[in-house]
């Protein structure tokens, strides 16, 4: 999971040194900072310094300089993500959704995975040099094993190393297959093995044995990894809070929108306010080819230039992405700005555009349309949903300000330094 799971929108406002003298000088003592340093704390939720890191270390580039600058600021999204796992569970919307059978799941297919990866890692073991040359005499029987280069030994190695790993993963399956059981009772069908049975109902016998089986192989392996502790490792606990707060959220919003309504006469009110947005301003359409080639360029505007179709020119000239588009008279619209240049609009003009760095486009306008606006009826759904957004984000940071609150939400700003360097 290494994506960043969505942000919850909302900021909820709300509002240390030590020192002492020894022998009438002042000694400054030194924060001691640890992975379980508290950031913040509450009724059932808490954020350390792990926990934020592991959060920051999702982040792309962009939000992870913004929010080392500003570290209280991610520091709330993440309370506000707990908060509403805590809600939820309190709540009774968690079990109402099916939200801790779901995490259950998560957990115990992620597990046995882990499981078996580290333990195909063991058995694979390490690829050896004689590997290394019977692959390379394999893949280049003509050429001699002693003038290999450190690339094609590190490539060689890479693919032996794959394989071997592929070949323990299905060998530790297999182990386990090999002593599952099926009894059948009328439509219900019955995996055992090691101590586990997992049962089901289906018409089509060999698709239910597959389904079995898997979750069999899932709650062994599971099992196993959690007799080896896995499940109480630091890094997949914070995965699996940064899970179910995704999960958590989406039924939240689904919650929060039943309450929700935008009357026709709200609709109407932004429509009328905001008319000047629901305008589509004059345009142009046209095809644009690229070239790497001044002359190839010339060519094919000359061939345009005849009335030739531009389908078939983009054919001739291998430009087979092109297609007709619209382009405006606006600055960050570098084709409509050159179509639009020196205010005559011309059907069929034919434009050649240096871009440097031997990048040319050809531009064929195809037609003008005129500025156009969107009545009322064709925004009405879009409209809607904008306002019905607005009052969820509404309704989202009311409810978050009283989780606060409820919760007793306290932050440790002095601890903040934890996260410097």
């Amino acid at each position: 999971m290494k994506r960043f799971l969505p942000m919850f929108l909302l900021t909820v406002l709300i509002s240390a040194s030590c020192g002492g003298n020894v022998q009438n000088s002042e000694v400054k003592k030194e924060k001691v900072c640890t992975e379980e340093t508290l950031l913040a704390s509450g009724k059932g939720i808490k954020v350390t310094v792990g926990d934020y890191r592991y959060v920051e270390r999702l982040l792309k580039p962009d939000a992870k300089k913004f929010f080392s600058e500003h570290p209280e600021d991610l520091l709330k999204r993440m309370i506000n993500r707990r908060l509403v796992i805590k809600y939820l569970e309190d709540s009774g919307l968690a079990k109402k959704y099916g939200l801790e059978d779901d995490i259950l799941r998560f957990k115990k297919e992620y597990l046995a995975r882990y499981y078996v990866s580290l333990e195909a890692k063991k058995r694979a073991g390490k690829v050896t040099d004689e590997e290394v040359v019977k692959r390379f005499k394999e893949l280049f029987p003509e050429k001699d094993p002693s003038k290999m280069t450190e690339g094609d030994k590190q490539f060689i190695r890479n693919e032996l190393k794959v394989k071997k790993y592929e070949e323990a993963v299905r060998s530790i399956y297999a182990d386990v297959e090999r002593k599952v059981t099926f009894t059948q009772d009328g439509d219900r069908l019955t995996a055992t093995c090691c101590g586990i049975e997992v049962t089901g109902r289906g018409k089509d016998v060999s698709k239910l044995k597959e389904r079995l089986k898997r979750e069999l192989l899932t709650e062994y392996f599971y099992r196993k990894a959690v007799k080896k502790g896995y499940d109480k490792n630091s890094e997949f606990e914070r995965m699996l809070t940064e899970y179910y707060a995704g999960k958590a959220i989406d039924v939240l919003r689904k919650e929060l929108l039943k309450k929700i309504t935008v009357t026709d006469e709200e609709v109407k009110k932004f429509y009328e306010q905001n008319k000047e947005k629901f305008r589509i301003p004059e345009r142009a359409r046209a095809v644009v080819f690229y070239f790497r080639n001044k002359e190839r360029a010339e060519r094919a505007k000359k061939e345009l230039e005849k009335g030739r179709d531009w389908k078939e020119v983009a054919r001739a000239f291998g430009q087979f992405t092109a297609k007709e588009k619209s382009y405006y008279n606006d600055p960050k619209d570098p084709v409509g700005t050159l179509i639009f240049m020196g205010g005559k609009k011309e059907v069929g003009k034919v434009i050649v555009a240096d871009l440097g760095g031997n990048r040319y486009i050809v531009i064929k306008v195809l037609k003008f349309i005129p500025p156009t606006e969107i009545t009322l009826a064709q925004a009405r759904d879009y409209i809607a949903l904008r306002l019905k957004k607005e009052k969820l984000r509404e309704k989202e940071k009311e409810l978050l300000k009283s989780l606060w609150e409820k919760y007793g939400v306290k932050l440790f700003r002095e601890n903040l330094e934890c996260l410097k360097g």
